[in-house]
């Protein structure tokens, strides 16, 4: 009769806990399941195995600077395509948001593993595709390669996991180059200046210069004619009062021909100048 008991607790026990799971695993996303993690995670509560008809990929820049920071797009298609969420990691770099997308949110599978990043709720298809939009902090050493590791999921939001389809990303690679600003010599500036980009217009390649009139936290950021943010060449990086210039390449982000704007901020001092790409 004991047996009998335990069996009935076991399994009532078990029945709760997949209900628990199926109300809960439509909550919030989760990290740790990427290919970073191992070939044999992913999505499991979403059905066991990856599934061919959920296609998930990442786009973005293929050359990254040491220490820049950029930009990257997640979309998924396919299955059944009502709701979905993702989770995305690093190997060596860091994933954060981007204030371009305030439906992720970032965490760590456990202590010491690096912080990935996951939807907050599950989030609708537009015409069979879902995107995500979130920035990758490129790490401190160069000529060394990164990848970025994605998973997503494809639901059909009926909060149970029956027919709900998953697939990983292929593994995207980022060269990690020398960071190609260069430091000019000299007195020290009298102001902080952004100076205009040369050659402007260009293809594919600008130098953009600025000074600094005494140690400050730096920010250079590119948009498009939209406002839509292309890059942030420099993310809040610190450096010494001087003169500085660097290289910004089109090539490296695809850009189309057209009106391009760069924002420069530091120690309080802002300006925005635009240049202008033809091809």
């Amino acid at each position: 009769m004991k047996i009998f008991k335990v069996l009935i607790l076991l399994l009532v026990t078990g029945f709760i806990f997949t209900i628990y799971q199926n109300l809960i695993a439509f909550q919030t996303g989760i990290v740790g399941f990427t290919k970073k993690n191992g070939e044999d995670v992913g999505c499991i509560c979403h059905n066991f195995e990856p599934n061919d008809s959920v296609h998930v990929n990442i786009s973005g820049p293929a050359v990254v600077n040491a220490n820049d920071t950029a930009t990257y797009f997640l979309k998924i298609s396919g299955g059944p395509a009502v709701k979905g969420g993702c989770d995305i990691a690093a190997s060596l770099g860091q994933v954060i948001t981007s204030p371009l997308d305030t439906t992720l949110r970032r965490d760590e599978p456990f202590t010491g593993a690096g912080f990935e990043l996951t939807h907050k709720f599950p989030q609708s298809f537009i015409n069979d595709t879902l995107t995500f939009i979130f920035r990758y902090i490129a790490p401190s050493n160069a000529n060394i390669t990164d990848t970025l590791f994605a998973a997503g999921n494809s639901v059909n939001n009926d909060t149970t996991s029956e027919n709900d389809k998953w697939n990983y990303s292929e593994n995207f690679v980022i060269s990690i180059i020398p960071s190609s600003i260069v430091t000019q010599t000299g007195n020290v500036p009298a102001e902080f200046t952004l100076s205009q980009n040369y050659p402007n217009p260009f293809n594919p390649e600008t130098k953009i210069s600025f000074s600094l009139s005494k140690t400050s936290d730096v920010t250079l950021v590119i948009f498009n004619s939209a406002g839509k943010e292309i890059s942030r060449v420099i993310n809040n990086v610190r450096y010494s009062a001087g003169q500085y210039s660097l290289s910004f390449n089109s090539q490296e982000f695809n850009l189309s021909s057209g009106v391009y704007f760069y924002r420069f901020s530091a120690g309080g001092f802002t300006d925005t100048r635009s240049m202008v790409l033809i091809k």
